[in-house]
């Protein structure tokens, strides 16, 4: 396949180019100032304003090419607002590493591009766009040609190549940088020294531990001086992102036992239709009619929902029988009977494409015109009639379906139904070992049926379906009342009392955040969430009503949490968990503490305290969790600073307090050659630098994100 065909067809490019740090935006002139909304500056990243108008242009970009990836010309709010956020990714590694390379000084020549594209080794991109699917090898002719020609290409696929060098560029200019922080990352020797023993010391040692579980916490009362005293010591792990709960009712738009009777006397009138029609796919076809088109499979016993499967498949069910009105899944449904027949439920067969210019997928060195296409595909068809065994060599030499060549044709077991139809039909009508020439969209086909299942009974019925909505009146009832109780109960306190007092299904959305796409059970909720976000919404605040599919929501601002630290009554319940914990570590340290005596051992101490003594005998400073208890790196780190054949001072842990002698230490094996240890180290060091290194440049730079009040 020519390098065009497959710029076109392979979605691989567009997700490279979406999927590499910078590729859609890098070079673009998309950092600039740009219109508000209101007084509201859209985002600002590191000190670089970022336009709405120009972000809404690269989210329409985006949007493009997923069309191109997926053949989707529509897609839902919510896929929408997901291309918003993966753009937005883009664009923060965009500016900040942007400032990155031009402190360094960093650039991708032409020359260092052309070698990219062209070279002894070009860059993976341009190897996995020329690679030929049929042999898997790379073809570097292929590149050359492309660009010799690529002045004659249309403008659709000079953006395209025009996005890849963009993309190939980017991910160069990445590989410098993270390059440059790698080599700039050195470990002493004493540090790798250090790090060697870290590894291999082990201590040998014996212990008891009284776990806080031997506590409970409603034993346990602290004072607000005790809870303020922890808070102070520790507000560092509070630490939060801004976000918001809410509380909501929702009122549901249900179908009426009117609108059912009138849905239902409605619906019924097709029935005689349904019965007498000529032309059963049309009348189905009809929006009017029904809901669902018409669908022409045949089914076999087990596939249909088990009511029309039942109907379709007694005993005496004949063709044109009519099924219904019924109910089903929220919606009536009436069906007919089209056809009853014995049919394999897969086939076999083997093929050769005759493609002519203008057909479908049809590749563009293809220039023969229909006709004679038509004469070449009797042609072979008379050829191997003569010589059946010329087949697998005419498939792989002369057909126009990209998989010939590996599988000279053969198409395997499909199941019936699968193949367009004329095709399908025509191994469906042949015997094994017959040939004959098929016209679809792709062509001619020259076909050859090599096996067919044993036949079994088929049904092909039609399906009249009509959703069972509720009616305008319906939904204006509902909305009187959820407008009625969003009136009524303006204060956080009333909204509580009405939901209690009519029985309502009070709903939590905790921890949202500003640019979240959904709440739990809601059709697309950004306009509640912009609302609880609002600056004039306060907590307690009660929100007017919001109207979603057949769904009425009034919600209430139950908790505010801004970007820092966490205020003390926002994690009050967490912050009294942990001051209790400080009066177990005080009770069970010096429960310990009067346990021990002159000269008695770690297995009598246990016995003291009605606790089994355990021993360890292998554990490195580098461990961060003991058997048994889990993570404990202060219990860990704290013994290894321990004398032998001392007993230890109560030592605080996480999941309890203890008390440890050490019997022996045994050292490192000797050694200078610490290089294993080094390439080990540096080997990790490289590994974050590819994920943690942006992150930690993101957290430093300032952003200003406004998003949420445009979308």
């Amino acid at each position: 396949m020519a390098a065009i065909g497959k710029i076109r067809s392979y979605s691989k490019l567009l997700i490279i180019i979406v999927g590499v740090a910078l590729a859609a935006f890098v070079l673009g002139d998309f950092i600039k100032k740009g219109p508000k909304r209101g007084n509201v500056e859209f985002a600002e990243i590191a000190g670089e304003k970022i336009s709405y108008s120009d972000f809404e242009a690269r989210v329409a970009q985006y949007t493009e090419m997923m069309k191109q990836q997926s053949g989707q010309e529509n897609f839902t709010a919510e896929q929408v607002f997901q291309f918003r956020e993966e753009v937005w990714k883009t664009v923060e590694k965009e500016v900040i590493m942007k400032k990155e390379y031009e402190a360094l000084g960093l650039t991708v020549t032409s020359e260092e591009l052309f070698d990219l594209v062209q070279g002894k080794n070009p860059h993976q991109m341009i190897v996995q766009n020329f690679t030929d699917p049929q042999t898997g090898q790379f073809n570097s002719s292929a590149v050359i040609q492309f660009l010799k020609t690529l002045d004659q290409r249309d403008e659709k696929t000079k953006q395209q190549w025009s996005e890849l060098e963009k993309a190939i560029k980017a991910d160069r200019i990445q590989t410098k940088y993270f390059d440059l922080v790698r080599g700039g990352y050195y470990m002493p020797k004493a540090f790798a020294k250090r790090d060697y023993e870290a590894k291999n010391k082990v201590a040998k040692f014996r212990f008891v531990a009284l776990k806080y579980a031997t506590i409970s916490d409603s034993s346990l009362t602290v004072t607000k001086e005790e809870v303020q005293k922890y808070y102070d010591e520790h507000k560092y792990e509070y630490d939060q992102e801004a976000s918001r709960d809410i509380e909501y009712v929702v009122f549901d738009v249900l179908p009426s036992d009117i609108d059912t009777k009138k849905t239902l006397e409605e619906f019924s009138k097709l029935k005689e239709e349904l019965t007498k029609s000529d032309d059963i796919p049309t009348f189905v076809n009809s929006a009017v009619n029904s809901d669902v088109p018409y669908d022409s499979t045949f089914f076999k016993k087990g596939l249909l929902p088990i009511s029309l499967d039942t109907f379709a498949f007694r005993p005496k069910a004949a063709k044109n029988d009519v099924f219904g009105p019924f109910l089903e899944n929220g919606s009536f449904k009436m069906a007919r009977i089209m056809d009853i027949q014995s049919r394999p439920d897969s086939m076999k067969a083997r093929h050769i494409l005759i493609a002519y210019k203008g057909a479908m997928r049809a590749n563009e060195k293809v220039l023969i015109t229909k006709e004679k296409a038509k004469a070449a595909a009797d042609s072979i068809l008379a050829l191997l009639k003569k010589d059946p065994k010329k087949f697998d060599e005419i498939a792989k030499t002369r057909s126009d379906d990209p998989t010939a060549a590996s599988k000279a044709g053969d198409l395997g077991w499909f199941a019936d139904g699968a193949m367009v139809k004329a095709f399908n039909d025509a191994c469906l009508n042949g015997k094994v070992g017959d040939k004959k020439v098929v016209e679809t969209d792709f062509g001619y086909h020259v076909i050859e049926v090599t096996g067919k299942k044993e036949p079994v009974k088929k049904v092909r019925i039609a399906v009249l379906t009509r959703k069972l909505e509720p009616s305008k009146e319906t939904t204006q009832g509902v909305y009187a009342k959820a407008s009625a109780f969003a009136g009524e109960n303006t204060t956080i306190e009333k909204f509580d009392k009405a939901v209690s007092d009519k029985g309502l299904n009070k709903r939590l959305a905790e921890k949202m955040k500003e640019m979240d796409p959904t709440i739990p059970g809601l059709q697309s909720p950004r306009d509640l969430i912009r609302w609880a976000y609002d600056e004039t919404t306060k907590k307690g605040n009660v929100s007017k009503v919001f109207e979603y599919e057949n769904q009425f929501v009034i919600a209430t601002l139950k908790e505010i949490r801004e970007k820092g630290i966490a205020e003390l009554e926002q994690v009050k319940k967490d912050v009294e968990v942990f001051a209790k914990r400080e009066k177990k570590v005080d009770m069970l340290s010096k429960k310990i503490t009067a346990a021990k005596t002159a000269g008695i051992t770690i297995e009598q101490l246990g016995e003291k305290l009605k606790t089994p003594s355990d021993t360890l005998d292998f554990i490195t400073f580098s461990a961060y969790s003991l058997p048994g208890f889990g993570p404990e790196p202060e219990v860990v780190g704290t013994l290894f600073t321990l004398k032998p054949n001392t007993m230890s001072e109560p030592i605080k842990g996480k999941s309890g307090v203890f008390c440890i002698i050490i019997d022996k230490f045994v050292e490192a094996p000797a050694t200078k050659d610490y290089s294993s240890t080094l390439k080990q180290t540096m080997g990790y060091f490289g590994q974050r630098v590819n994920y943690d290194l942006f992150n930690a440049l993101q957290k430093n730079a300032k952003i200003v994100d406004n998003r949420g009040k445009f979308y």
